[in-house]
C-alpha cells in the first residue's frame, strides 16, 4: 500500500480546494499546523502550497466562511503561526517579520493591495447601511 507524506497531502488538498472549489479548509489548517509539529515546513511542497495559500488567501477565506464550519482567526495561537491568523494577512494588518522568506516576498508586495481592497469592502458596507427606497424591498424581513 502506498503511503502518502502529511507534506504531499497538504499540497494535494489545497490545490484541489483553491483550483476546483472541493475540500475543507479547516482540514488544510489543521494540516498546516501538522506539518509545523512535524518540522516538515522545508519540504517543497508546503513551501509551494504556502505560497499559493498566500496568494488566494482571499478565496481561501472565502471558502472558509461558506464552509460547513467557518472559522476565524485562531487568537489563542502564537502569531508566528500565520495559518491560524489568515484574515489578519488578507487585511494586511499581519506582522511580515514574523513570515518566512519565501512567503514574506509575497506579503510585501501584495499588502498594500489588500489593504486598499479590505478599505474598498468596507466603504461598499458603509455605503449599503444608507438603503435607497426604492431597493427598501430587499430589506424587508
Amino acid at each position: 500500500m502506498v503511503s502518502l507524506e502529511i507534506d504531499y497531502i497538504y499540497f494535494a488538498e489545497l490545490e484541489m480546494l483553491l483550483n476546483y472549489g472541493v475540500g475543507y479548509p479547516n482540514f488544510i489548517l489543521s494540516l498546516r499546523e501538522r506539518i509545523y509539529q512535524e518540522g516538515l515546513e522545508e519540504s517543497p511542497y508546503v513551501i509551494k502550497a504556502d505560497r499559493k495559500l498566500f496568494q488566494n488567501v482571499h478565496r481561501f477565506i472565502e471558502l472558509m466562511e461558506s464552509s460547513d464550519e467557518p472559522l476565524e482567526d485562531d487568537e489563542s495561537q502564537p502569531i508566528e503561526k500565520w495559518w491560524w491568523h489568515l484574515h489578519k494577512v488578507a487585511k494586511g494588518k499581519y506582522p511580515s517579520l514574523k513570515l518566512k522568506e519565501y512567503l514574506r516576498e509575497i506579503y510585501r508586495k501584495r499588502r498594500k493591495h489588500w489593504r486598499q481592497k479590505s478599505r474598498e469592502n468596507h466603504l461598499l458596507l458603509e455605503g449599503l447601511k444608507s438603503k435607497p427606497k426604492y431597493l427598501s424591498f430587499l430589506w424587508r424581513r
